[in-house]
């Protein structure tokens, strides 16, 4: 985490949680002026992204007010 860059960005933890062949195969390594790295994943890989975490044993759903939550929107 940069210096001040609090709550890290949902999209940079990814780099560190996503399997690699995962990262390789559905995101794409974005970079910021301030804040780093992070990974784009187009929203059309969704239902496939999710399908390949599922495969590997990953529990996963969807909740957009937790990662809103961890993204820093609920504190504005």
């Amino acid at each position: 985490m940069i210096e001040g860059d609090w709550p890290p960005m949902v999209t940079s933890r990814a780099l560190d949680l996503l399997p690699s062949e995962l990262l390789a195969r559905f995101g794409h390594r974005m970079d910021t002026s301030l804040n780093g790295d992070f990974l784009e994943i187009p929203v059309a890989a969704e239902a496939e992204l999710l399908v390949a975490l599922r495969e590997r044993g990953f529990t996963v759903t969807r909740d957009d007010e937790l990662i809103n939550t961890l993204d820093g929107q609920t504190f504005r």
